[in-house]
């Protein structure tokens, strides 16, 4: 073969070997560089949720705070036997006692119910920020709905050492007996959330006691009445789940009380509210 045709195949050849090699570094190159794009724009897209989940819960940090810090104090009062004797008292100064109480717990779940309304909580659960305080949340919601707390101890008021008070039904009675005392379901406790955000139930905060006073038997009482219930039991006060709740509660606090207005500092650090002594939190 003529040395001017085998050179011409051979530039040929190698032409398209550039040509090829040229073709698939460029389509390489085109993938690599789609998928830095990709990388950085989902990139992007996280910190944009992380940043909206932690804006919403600043947003929303006061309310929260104060509903903790109330709720908080309050099993506190009820734990140190300090409430029970107002329920024996005058008609008025006991129901006052009574819904005072139990706004307390409305409201904390109120004020959650607003929080998940704005968020979504698979953001608000996984975003670094936050994943804390929506594991605490997530605790306090168990312990509230587990039914393994207290389940020895008689629970109703007036009830004698045979059982629960006569006149009571045969269900009423498996759930006094049961280890239910202080317990409100995920369901309940959404449903209270739901209802304390007003008529509409779209409100961005939660109705005031007045209403809550003005409006308990026809809208709240059968969801809160067997925490009412429970309430006036003499055992309250040793409840292990108002303990166990009282402890997360103030654990939420630290994460939550950014000025330290309502903690307490010891040697520096930020250790719990002034209401959670040692013995609820060793509890």
């Amino acid at each position: 073969m003529d040395a001017g045709i085998v050179a011409a195949l051979i530039t040929s050849v190698a032409s398209v070997a550039v040509s090829v090699g040229a073709s698939v570094w460029t389509r390489r190159q085109g993938i690599e560089l789609e998928r830095m794009r990709y990388e950085s724009e989902r990139s992007a897209r996280d910190h944009e949720k992380r940043s909206a989940a932690k804006a919403e819960l600043d947003r929303y940090r006061e309310p929260l705070l104060l509903a903790v810090v109330d709720l908080g104090a309050r099993l506190h009062t009820i734990r140190e036997g300090g409430l029970h004797a107002y329920l024996g008292s005058t008609q008025r100064r006991g129901r006052l006692a009574v819904l005072g109480t139990v706004y307390c717990v409305a409201r904390y779940f109120g004020t959650l119910e607003i929080l998940y309304s704005r968020l979504a909580l698979l953001r608000f659960d996984s975003a670094a920020d936050t994943r804390l305080v929506a594991a605490l949340l997530a605790d306090i919601g168990r312990v509230f709905s587990a039914d393994q707390f207290d389940d020895e101890a008689p629970s109703a008021a007036g009830a004698d050492e045979n059982g629960p008070p006569a006149g009571a039904s045969s269900l009423r009675k498996a759930e006094l007996s049961a280890g239910s005392r202080f317990m409100l379901w995920r369901e309940e406790q959404r449903a209270i959330g739901e209802l304390m955000r007003g008529p509409e139930a779209a409100a961005t905060v939660c109705v005031g006691f007045a209403y809550f006073h003005d409006h308990y038997d026809e809208q709240f009482a059968s969801w809160l009445d067997p925490f009412v219930e429970a309430l006036r039991s003499p055992h309250a006060a040793g409840s292990e789940r108002l303990a166990r709740l009282q402890t997360l509660l103030a654990l939420l606090v630290t994460q939550l009380d950014e000025d330290g207005g309502y903690s307490l500092t010891v040697d520096g650090t930020t250790v719990a509210p002034e209401w959670a002594t040692p013995a609820a939190l060793g509890s």
